[in-house]
């Protein structure tokens, strides 16, 4: 928990509470932490890895919400835990997770008392609700070929191991019309596809 932001800003009772009852956790790629419509007693304060947000709707298809990395903390997560409400979404595992695992109810009394870490929360939903306004803007002005390819492009790495599926629930789309968008995208020499894997050239 000390490398997080507020945490050196906060009193030192409320430092010894928080580490006191946070418990460390991995958690492997693939695995979700939460579904939608589950009540969340805790909430996940993430050190490593990349964590997927995703609104599933009753036809069964999911659109994505947003991400959480490094140093972050879901607000799915938290504001189920903090209203004892239901969660709106999905929260999966993009990669192999490790971060702590804190009671709501020390959460809710920080954020209350505690106005660095309430900044610090406030800071996550405005990143949420920017990264939101950016992903409607481009489902409105874009192209879903336009689109994916920027989804590509936006990698680090030559080799993404994700299936067709879960690319449709990022961008909001059916895995056919992806599968027939990547074909395409492989005919003009701009990816290598195999099952779950696409290689960017």
């Amino acid at each position: 928990m000390k490398s997080f932001s507020f945490f050196d800003k906060l009193e030192q009772k409320s430092k010894e509470q928080l580490l006191g009852v946070a418990t460390f956790m991995k958690i492997p790629a693939g695995m979700q932490l939460y579904s939608q419509g589950d009540i969340c007693g805790d909430i996940l304060f993430l050190t490593k890895g990349r964590v997927r947000v995703v609104r599933q709707h009753e036809n069964g298809q999911s659109v994505l919400l947003y991400y959480f990395e490094q140093g972050e903390q879901c607000n799915v997560n938290f504001t189920a835990a903090y209203n004892s409400a239901p969660a709106v979404g999905t929260a999966i595992a993009e990669t192999d997770l490790e971060g702590f695992d804190v009671p709501a109810s020390l959460v809710a009394r920080l954020f209350v008392e505690d106005k660095e870490f309430q900044r610090y929360v406030f800071d996550q939903y405005i990143k949420r609700i920017d990264f939101m306004a950016s992903m409607i803007e481009d489902i409105r002005f874009l192209s879903l070929d336009t689109r994916l390819l920027h989804w590509l492009q936006e990698h680090d790495e030559k080799i993404l191991h994700i299936s067709h599926e879960e690319i449709g629930t990022i961008l909001g789309t059916s895995r056919e019309v992806v599968s027939k968008i990547l074909k395409t995208f492989e005919k003009n020499q701009i990816v290598k596809l195999s099952r779950k894997k696409i290689e960017i050239l």
